[in-house]
């Protein structure tokens, strides 16, 4: 199956019948840098498939995918794999689980995350598991074989996620309506990437336009959305478009209240004025917050809540989802090597990349990779050194999400009380003012823009 026919068919639809329908399996390739990952993303249906044999072949351009009655044969063109090197096993639900991998005596060994296996393990969806300098993963998913819309419009990265084709496919009947939309996800998960995506496809003539509530402070929130004494607002810059509220869950209760009544009226006022003006916007909202739990804590407006969440899509974070490391590693290579830089992964540092926690998602994987490119040596191959000497300097930067979200928004009101000064900021938390840009950096977040 390649990557493009997979647009149109890695979906979920609504079920045809009551019946659940048992849940599918999928082997994933994640990639290797043996072949600068030309085969990241390729998927193999196991519908009716019980065994999969991996081995060798040289012969073979990429990879080579041999189907013989519910056996398939898995050919990687590596020295280092094997001429018959492991074994992966489909069984029947029970105890222990569907699947069982087998190290068939191999030279260089079949390993489990970052561990090398003996004999035969069992396996869980979503283990990484490595043969011969390439990665694989298993999914089971309820997914259907269904036509729909090419969703490169919206992500010409590509996935292989089936929780975020999922998001992606209603994404993209939703895109050319007017039903609000509110995109909630951890730091740098790629919401206001989404967000000119749907506005890209949406077909409306205006523009988009970005409000980043969370560098605002209340007094100017208010301002800066409706206008004020003659100086127009964002609703009104984004007549005809899109206006994407970007950290919604930060709005005060009156600001909300103004903004309900903005929205049931399809007018405001500016501030300081009388007269009000109409406006023809789709919103789009983004968050960290879990409004839901807001609106329950009585922190946020339900009526406002109610009126925004035409749909709520949860971006899963970059953990959740390790088999699209490849494609997006992929991408930002091919990125750097168009503004000239060279740039080739060692199988080693692709190791590293798998084994990340990426709290700050796929901003803090870019980030990464750029950085490191740069250190890396004269013909561009970036090495797990390079990799780790830009990782050594995140010293600092928390791992768990709740940690991550607290220290933004601890960032976030510092700027606000400093007026965006980040050397005050490093002197109030005892960091240095390099560690407060990086952190800056990591969120997104202009100290300009509290200023």
């Amino acid at each position: 199956m390649t990557r493009e026919s997979l647009n149109d068919t890695l979906v979920e639809d609504e079920p045809r019948d009551e019946e659940t329908p048992r849940p599918r399996a999928w082997l994933i390739s994640i990639g290797s840098a043996e072949d600068n990952l030309a085969a990241a993303g390729r998927i193999i249906q196991l519908d009716t498939i019980h065994t999969v044999r991996f081995g060798r072949d040289e012969a073979a351009e990429g990879l080579s995918i041999t189907e013989s009655g519910t056996t398939v044969r898995v050919g990687i063109p590596f020295g280092w794999v094997s001429g018959e090197h492991a074994e992966l096993i489909l069984r029947e639900d029970g105890p222990g689980g569907r699947f069982t991998l087998t190290d068939l005596g191999s030279r260089n060994g079949t390993h489990l995350a970052g561990e090398r296996i003996s004999g035969t393990v069992r396996l869980r969806p979503g283990d990484v598991f490595e043969i011969g300098r390439s990665f694989w993963m298993v999914r089971e998913m309820g997914l259907r074989n269904l036509g729909g819309p090419r969703l490169s419009e919206l992500d010409p990265t590509g996935t292989v996620s089936p929780h975020l084709h999922h998001i992606h496919r209603t994404l993209h009947r939703l895109a050319k309506s007017s039903i609000p939309i509110v995109l909630r996800g951890e730091t740098g998960t790629g919401k206001e990437y989404l967000a000119r995506a749907i506005h890209r496809t949406s077909g409306r003539t205006g523009q988009l336009v970005i409000a980043n509530l969370g560098g605002l402070s209340e007094a100017r929130v208010e301002s800066a959305l409706f206008g004020e004494n003659g100086t127009s607002g964002l609703f009104e810059e984004a007549d005809g478009g899109t206006l994407l509220l970007d950290e919604l869950g930060e709005l005060s209760a009156s600001v909300q209240a103004k903004l309900l009544v903005a929205l049931a009226e399809g007018r405001a006022s500016r501030k300081g004025e009388q007269a009000s003006r109409s406006f023809d916007v789709r919103l789009i909202a983004s968050t960290l917050h879990d409004l839901q739990r807001m609106v329950e804590d009585g922190r946020f407006r339900p009526d406002l809540y109610a009126r925004l969440s035409g749909f709520v899509a949860e971006l899963p974070p970059l953990r959740s989802r390790r088999e699209d490391i490849g494609v997006l590693v992929r991408a930002f290579v091919q990125d750097m090597q168009r503004e000239g830089r060279p740039t080739r992964l060692t199988s080693n540092a692709f190791r590293r990349l798998l084994r990340g926690a990426w709290p700050f998602n796929i901003r803090q994987l870019r980030q990464t990779l750029s950085t490191a490119a740069l250190l890396a040596s004269g013909d561009g191959t970036l090495t797990a050194d390079a990799l780790a000497e830009v990782l050594e300097h995140d010293d600092g930067l928390p791992e768990n999400p709740d940690e991550v979200r607290s220290l933004r928004d601890e960032l976030v009101r510092g700027l606000a009380r400093c007026a965006g000064d980040h050397e005050q900021i490093a002197k109030e938390m005892n960091r240095s003012p390099l560690q407060i840009q990086r952190w800056l950096e990591r969120f997104a977040l202009r100290a300009e823009s509290f200023r």
